[in-house]
């Protein structure tokens, strides 16, 4: 219940401080843009109204949960209370950039004579956009203080004797979250939304010096993206150099971010794409001269937009690709920021793939097309096309074949021969992210396999049938074949990879288990070492784990041997696994202790004791985690349980998808109407 209080109060206090905060700024507006007279007695009403009665349950709310902090120092630790600080200051540095932005807006535009609209937010006074800046200027130096005397507490204080109880997993996740993650996520926002402006500043104001020489008005454009160059470069530089002095100080949760490898691979691969994406149509442009097409008009205006593309996505797609290789130098890769890089590299190759094949396909459509219709058709009449496909192929050939041979060459390495410190071929071949590549073109190839091959059958059929056929049935019948090869020939390469990770991850397994020894111990009926040597055997086909039983019952359920066989069962053992209470008891514990193996205790229920920290599970349970923890040690990684569902994960999953659906949509829809 305490968490629920604690998200109560301290979402009041946000919808409050940022209603009450937004009335001062309208009511001050208000006053500067008209003043106090008769006509404004509506308005005057309605923002002194929100203040009235906004500020007395700000002030309760946010004073009682400075209370808790002050009276549970843990408080200052909870997620609520960090989302609370950071997202009201994410809500008002968002209208302090937006009025900045304005303010040096209309100051270029005075300067260069631009025109001014005369609508809003564009037609706000001087004074009205300081307003805004004061207020929210004030609030946001007031939590920012709050954030630094936070930190310093959480820092420098004991852990908190009074911490406030949390019960259910909800609680429990807003209550050990990382404090500073907010942090980071809030910097990362604003640093991405700042780069985000200088881009398309930058590409507007590229694309506008070019197209000059066509008298086009740039007074205004230029005033514009000026503005929003500046302003969205300040905002992007004081963020990103904030992640990056945190980086570069040794931070060991800022080394081992997966947010902060997220970020970065994200903007590798979109300013890649739109580079690679702005090249393919500039290649494709060039094409379409040399096969005879005039320009309209100049060069520079003609290829304004694909220039300025380039030219900005190779800048950042360069920065940002150091910035990953320093980052390697500085400090070692844990797997899930490997996860991170593998996403980039297969998502940069399938592009790549589909470009290409996309590209090959238009080619042959074409040869074929050019083949069987009559002669009197030109080349004119093939140039775009022609273009295009010579143009998709040119680019998406390198862009697939560059991180598909880096991949691959990972792949194909010896788990044996590579430092654990380094990504060995059995853990690449173990990726989800490669299967997931090298599934989805099988697939893709198979339906293209199956959908062509029965258009290419369907079209013969009904020529034996005599059916009357049209007038482009060869051309059809040739097309189907194309696409139909095509696919077939990536259906055999990417199973062909398929099938070679298979063998290669079973030799594995096999040299990883041929010397492994792992003694299932069980001192009670035998049901729990029958369980544990049953998931072995599962999670690790080949493994023959050593069944010893403690008493009779044991030993005939599970078939084993008892503790007292000759040799010692134990002695050679590498993993021992059995419940606690077999292994902490009497002589078993002392033979337990003396062997070198690894122990896995099962954490079964005992009248009277209890686990702390572990939930209570069936016995099935216990027995699959401790086979996948042998497994986890087996393969170099950390023993870490199954996790659940996690809600928080979800939401960031669904976010970060839809984020990044909506930046590449925006890009290639600006890339397309450039083809």
């Amino acid at each position: 219940m305490q968490t629920i209080r604690r998200i109560y109060f301290y979402l009041i206090a946000a919808i409050s401080l940022i209603g009450v905060s937004w009335s001062v700024i309208g009511l001050l507006r208000l006053i500067i843009s008209e003043g106090v007279g008769q006509g404004q007695i509506i308005g005057l009403a309605s923002w002194l109204a929100v203040i009235i009665v906004g500020l007395p349950i700000f002030l309760f709310h946010w004073l009682y949960a400075q209370r808790l902090a002050a009276t549970h120092p843990a408080e200052r630790h909870t997620l609520v209370r960090q989302i609370f600080l950071y997202g009201v200051m994410a809500a008002g540095l968002t209208p302090v950039i937006s009025n900045i932005y304005r303010l040096v807006d209309n100051l270029l535009l005075t300067l260069l004579g631009g025109t001014h609209l005369d609508y809003y937010p564009y037609n706000l006074t001087t004074g009205e956009h300081l307003a805004a800046l004061i207020i929210w200027a004030i609030i946001l130096a007031y939590l920012w203080q709050q954030i630094s005397t936070d930190r310093r507490l959480r820092q420098t204080a004991p852990a908190a004797k009074n911490q406030p109880a949390d019960t259910d997993s909800i609680a429990e996740f807003l209550m050990k979250t990382d404090p500073e993650g907010v942090r980071r996520i809030y910097r990362l926002v604003f640093s991405l939304a700042g780069l985000v402006m200088v881009t398309w500043g930058a590409v507007g104001l590229l694309q506008l010096l070019m197209e000059l020489s066509t008298s086009v008005p740039w007074r205004t454009p230029v005033a514009n993206l000026s503005a929003k160059l500046l302003v969205g470069g300040a905002v992007w530089v004081i963020h990103w150099l904030l992640l990056q002095r945190t980086f570069l100080s040794g931070d060991w949760a800022e080394e081992r971010s997966v947010l902060r490898k997220l970020y970065l691979y994200l903007a590798v691969f979109v300013y890649l794409v739109m580079a690679i994406a702005s090249g393919t149509a500039l290649l494709k442009k060039l094409i379409e001269l040399a096969l005879g097409e005039a320009l309209v008009d100049p060069f520079l205006t003609e290829f304004s937009a694909s220039i300025a593309m380039i030219i900005v996505g190779g800048v950042f797609w360069a920065y940002h690709w150091y910035t990953l290789q320093q980052d390697a130098g500085l400090a070692p890769e844990i797997p899930r920021q490997a996860g991170v890089r593998r996403i980039y590299a297969y998502l940069v190759a399938a592009v790549g793939l589909a470009v290409l094949l996309s590209g090959l396909g238009v080619l042959l459509s074409i040869i074929v097309d050019m083949l069987t219709t009559p002669a009197d058709v030109g080349l004119s009449y093939y140039r775009e096309n022609i273009a295009v496909a010579i143009a998709m192929i040119v680019v998406g050939a390198p862009v697939w074949l560059l991180p598909w041979r880096a991949m691959q060459a990972l792949a194909l390495r010896p788990a044996t021969s590579a430092d654990k410190t380094d990504i060995d071929g059995e853990s690449e071949r173990r990726s989800i992210v490669r299967k997931i590549y090298l599934y989805l073109y099988v697939f893709l190839a198979a339906v293209g396999v199956f959908g062509s091959a029965g258009w290419f059958i369907f079209h013969i059929l009904t020529a034996i049938l005599g059916a009357d056929l049209p007038d482009d049935f060869i051309t059809l019948v040739l097309d189907a074949l194309i696409i139909a090869l095509l696919a077939a020939g990536v259906w055999v390469y990417h199973w062909w990879a398929i099938q070679h990770d298979g063998k290669l991850q079973q030799k594995d397994q096999a040299q990883r288990l041929a010397d492994v020894s792992v003694a299932a111990l069980d001192g009670g009926d035998g049901q729990a070492g029958r369980l544990v040597i049953h998931h072995l055997e599962q999670t690790l086909p080949g493994l023959k784990p050593r069944a010893i039983g403690l008493t009779p019952q044991a030993i005939e359920a599970m078939g084993g041997v008892p503790l007292t066989a000759d040799p010692n069962p134990l002695a050679t053992a590498q993993f021992i696994v059995g419940p606690w209470q077999t292994l902490s008891s009497g002589e078993t514990a002392a033979a337990v202790n003396r062997s070198p193996a690894r122990k896995l205790a099962l954490p079964l229920p005992e009248p009277g004791w209890t686990w702390a920290g572990v939930e209570q599970r069936p016995l099935d349970y216990y027995a699959q985690q401790a086979a996948r923890g042998i497994k986890q040690t087996l393969e170099g990684e950390a023993i870490s349980p199954a996790k659940e569902t996690d809600i928080a994960a979800i939401v960031a999953l669904v976010g970060g998808m839809l984020l990044f659906l909506l930046v590449i949509g925006s890009l290639l829809g600006t890339v397309l109407s450039m083809l």
